[in-house]
């Protein structure tokens, strides 16, 4: 490490130095493996690249062309639904397995770019866990798509496809349909399809005996015929182990050329070191996290990797934030809104830059920002992302680049609240979330915070007339508003509907009344009322949706980043655990259509979701650093746990709109030390600590009797604080075996 430089002042150089050693020293024990699905989906692809790759819950690769079929074992079965990790528990290695008579086999999956194209890398180990001589079998082939077919017609657990869009950005999938009358073979180590190449073997070591099968069962060939299908021999000594690796390509590759021969020859260790090099590239850039429980941590990073994973580059240059690459390979405004705003969060500005260049696609010449008919809430939500990059960028090129968008969008806002009856939001037919038609409430609320940033934006650049302009117009809407859903509040027992003018409808924008922007005070009592009824629906510790209750990953985080922003810690961090107990082994998050206490399938809108993703990452970094009143709060909710003496949590390199920050709290017996370095604020900026929930007689130099928060004294300090810790406190594996016990206790198969 270097040394800090001559003209560092010491106190900033110790702390900082303190911090380093202490980050480095501090990882959490691996987290056991934990999923809530019974049935996971998970992506491979490689961000930039349209194409890409689906793990099915078999464990079998699912591309546009094909699906690479996987069997062990003597009887060549299928693997069981595989619990799968990630590398490091953030980077897209995937890994899984099963022990089959005996033998272990264990894929590890990727992609990477080979051939020109992304490329799916796989690699099977099998290691004999006998004492005596064994052998492995293994078969791999080609099927048009192996799921089952439901009765829409569709296959479950897969992507449609081949989709073409309609306009750059809207589902698209590369692919090809079924042909019964295709000719398959097995030659040269290549899996072909009227002789271009599917997929290919590397070459096998000695002792491994390769056998082929044109493909199987009889009658006419189905789309889940497995073509093509080689078989493996392979002899494992006792305690040996052997391995055989593949390739599957995104789309095929005429036989003879030299990405054929380009596609024979990649190495999947090359390849694999080639990409981990560049997430972790990647990562160095974002917030720097360690925390005592290595789910949280390793959630934090893994969903910033769902977000970025799928993103691609359009021929133009323009990047396109997908919410997958699975069935959801598509742009919307509202869910680029908010996984974009994620990323600025985290750090990545630049990732966040490219993805806002694609919003003015959207924006029609009236100046309106809308991806989908009847979907309103896309306009205020597409002013806030921009508007949020340039404050958090803190780049005063940015914000000059996004002001003519701002400035078309502020106009058609305004054109069309005067022509509006109630002074809204015209009315709209989203046709989906709050399913009811009328002035929602969410276009409103999210009006207001794209005013909010753009007059931010304004008033950043200097811009006197804009400023004022814009002042005028969000404190015109910002006060029809609370005047409106007051008054519809009060024929709705005192919470906010969906719909501001009419009645029905499913808990949708309504929920987001208080943030991100505060157009309702969150202390209100429309506020509590609003949150009161929708914890009401809550099941399992998740917000529902529709008639049946589904589950939803994560319409339940507005309820608790609205909840963080009243101080509610102790909600804040079991609503934290209780989303993390839904999410899959490799910390994906869902949509909806999982019943309470019954199976954990999803077989349509299949994670992980982006959306769901964002919210997560959001969530945790707002409980650790976030903004508040011209200043920052730190630690707004630690949880309980994380104050026992061992290992501390340490935030360092956290973005914010007034620089970068760094916290540190380390327990120890009857206190702790919170360390903190926000030198990089401008002078003056307040700091707020929070005090835990969960201790109790606080004691700090400052602190006054009952305080919730403590004035810190400076932009750098340390300050010792001594408390008293009840016995027990939540934690993640505290909510995971209440929801396995809660399972049992109904006599259903528990997650885990």
């Amino acid at each position: 490490m270097a040394r800090p430089s001559r003209t560092m002042p010491r106190p900033i150089a110790v702390l900082i130095l303190t911090f380093a050693i202490t980050l480095a020293a501090s990882q959490p024990a691996p987290a056991r493996p934990y999923g809530f699905l019974a049935t996971p989906t998970d992506q491979l692809a490689v961000p930039g690249h349209l194409a890409g790759f689906e793990i099915t819950p078999e464990g079998f690769v699912y591309g546009g062309y094909g699906e690479l079929v996987l069997r062990a074992g003597p009887r060549l079965v299928g693997l069981r639904a595989p619990v799968r990790t990630l590398h490091g528990g953030r980077y897209p290695l995937m890994t899984y397995g099963q022990r089959i008579a005996g033998v272990r086999y264990v894929v590890s999956a990727f992609a990477s770019v080979s051939a020109g194209q992304p490329v799916a890398f796989l690699r099977v180990s099998m290691r004999n866990e006998t004492a005596r001589p064994v052998q492995a079998r293994w078969a791999v082939g080609i099927a048009h798509s192996g799921g089952a077919l439901k009765p829409s017609g569709v296959r479950r657990f897969r992507f449609p496809r081949p989709a073409v869009p309609q306009l750059p950005g809207l589902y698209t999938q590369p692919g090809s349909s079924f042909d019964p009358a295709a000719t398959y073979a097995f030659g040269d180590r290549a899996i072909l399809r009227d002789g271009e190449i599917l997929a290919t073997v590397a070459p096998a070591a000695p002792g491994i005996e390769v056998e082929q099968q044109q493909r199987e069962g009889s009658g006419p060939a189905l789309p889940s015929t497995a073509f093509g299908l080689v078989k493996f021999r392979i002899a494992l000594a006792p305690r040996a182990g052997r391995a055989l690796e593949f390739r599957m390509a995104s789309r095929p590759v005429p036989e003879g050329t030299p990405q054929a021969a380009e596609l024979r020859g990649s190495q999947f260790v090359a390849h694999r070191d080639a990409m981990l090099r560049a997430w972790k590239a990647t990562f160095a850039r974002t917030m720097q996290l360690s925390v005592p429980e290595r789910r949280v941590q390793e959630a934090f990073y893994a969903n910033l990797m769902h977000i970025l994973l799928p993103r691609y580059e359009l021929p133009d240059g323009d990047w396109v934030q997908p919410v997958n690459k699975l069935r959801y390979h598509a742009f919307w405004l509202r869910d680029a809104a908010v996984m974009t705003q994620a990323l600025d969060l985290a750090g990545l500005h630049r990732e966040a830059g490219q993805n806002l260049a694609f919003f003015a696609r959207w924006q029609h010449d009236d100046g309106q920002f809308i991806s989908r008919a009847g979907q309103l809430d896309g306009h205020g939500q597409a002013m806030w992302a921009l508007g949020e990059h340039a404050l958090r960028a803190g780049d005063r090129d940015i914000a000059r680049a996004a002001l003519p968008a701002l400035g078309r969008a502020v106009g058609w806002l305004a054109r069309v609240r005067r022509q509006d009856p109630l002074g809204l939001v015209p009315p709209s037919d989203p046709r989906d979330n709050e399913l009811v038609a009328g002035h929602l409430a969410g276009d409103d609320f999210w009006a207001v915070a794209g005013l909010q940033a753009a007059f931010d934006v304004a008033r950043m650049l200097g811009d006197d007339e804009r400023s004022a302009a814009w002042g005028a117009e969000l404190h015109a809407l910002h006060a029809t508003v609370r005047e409106r859903v007051a008054a519809a509040a009060a024929r709705n027992g005192g919470a906010i509907p969906p719909a501001l003018d009419r009645g029905g409808g499913l808990d949708w924008g309504n929920l987001w009344a208080a943030w991100p922007a505060p157009v309702i005070d969150p202390a209100s009592p429309l506020v509590t009322k609003t949150l009161a009824r929708a914890r009401s629906n809550f099941r399992e510790g998740l917000a529902t949706y529709g008639e049946f209750h589904n589950l939803h990953h994560y319409l339940g985080f507005r309820v608790w980043q609205t909840e963080l922003v009243r101080g509610e810690q102790g909600r804040v961090v079991q609503d934290l655990y209780d989303a993390l107990a839904h999410t899959t082994n490799t910390h994906g998050g869902f949509e909806t259509g999982v019943r309470p206490y019954l199976r954990r399938t999803v077989d349509d809108n299949l994670a992980p979701h982006g959306w769901f993703a964002a919210e997560l990452v959001a969530l945790i970094r707002n409980m650790l650093v976030r903004e508040r009143d011209g200043g920052l709060e730190l630690l707004s909710a630690v949880p309980g746990r994380w104050l026992r003496p061992g290992r501390p949590t340490i935030v360092r390199n956290a973005a914010t709109k007034l620089g970068s920050v760094g916290v540190s709290l380390q327990p120890a017996r009857g206190g702790a030390t919170l360390r903190w370095n926000a030198a990089a604020l401008p002078a003056g900026t307040p700091l707020w600590w929070r005090v835990p929930a969960t201790a109790r007689d606080v004691r700090a130099a400052g602190l006054a009797a009952g305080a919730t928060t403590l004035l810190l004294p400076g932009r750098v300090g340390e300050l010792r604080i001594r408390w008293r810790l009840p016995r027990a406190s939540s934690s993640f594996d505290g909510a995971t075996a209440a929801l396995i016990k809660a399972y049992r206790e109904r006599r259903r198969r528990p997650p885990g």
